[in-house]
């Protein structure tokens, strides 16, 4: 069965739809029957497939730099908003405060980030992102922005914008959640 996806100008061909993988089948059900999960179910098991997928792909287009996308990540955010402290640039992140702390220590000692003073707080450190991090960041972002490349042409922009927009809105539904319950983000 030859397939193709999107609705946008670049249409993808795929020799076939990709599986469902059912995250409550442990391979020894007889029937292979549905998981029995509601939408929302399926879209939160879709959401961390499709994470889990991205950090993935991206762990291994950044292997020549011996970075991880994580990595990658703060390295990004700091080029685009320079003087972010740790705990500010812990939160753009989503990571928490010792993972991100171990993280801007490695960049620091590959040369890729500076500490200094920072500009608004006598107690805080500003960190930036130093000249022989930027030109890393650039040769990187030409391996990690395919993915980018691979959505847009497969998804198409409007789709794009509309799951980015709903996703968000997700997110924050469910994070309002679980300050409503007493319970601090993590």
């Amino acid at each position: 069965m030859l397939m193709f996806r999107s609705r946008g100008p670049y249409a993808v061909r795929v020799s076939s739809a990709l599986p469902y993988i059912n995250p409550f089948d442990d391979g020894r059900s007889p029937t292979g029957a549905a998981a029995g999960m509601d939408e929302a179910s399926s879209m939160i098991d879709a959401v961390f497939r499709f994470e889990r997928a991205v950090t993935r792909i991206g762990n291994t287009r950044l292997r020549p730099w011996k970075m991880t996308l994580s990595s990658y990540t703060a390295l990004r955010i700091l080029a685009n908003q320079p003087h972010l402290s740790l705990a500010q640039l812990s939160r753009r992140c989503y990571a928490r405060p010792q993972t991100m702390t171990r993280m801007v220590t490695q960049l620091e000692n590959r040369g890729f980030v500076a500490r200094a003073a920072h500009p608004e707080s006598e107690r805080a450190l500003s960190l930036q992102v130093t000249e022989a991090g930027l030109a890393a960041l650039e040769e990187m972002s030409n391996e990690v922005l395919k993915i980018s490349d691979t959505l847009n042409a497969t998804l198409g922009r409007d789709d794009i914008v509309a799951t980015d927009g709903r996703l968000r809105q997700a997110a924050l539904v469910v994070e309002n959640e679980l300050r409503d319950m007493g319970r601090p983000e993590e």
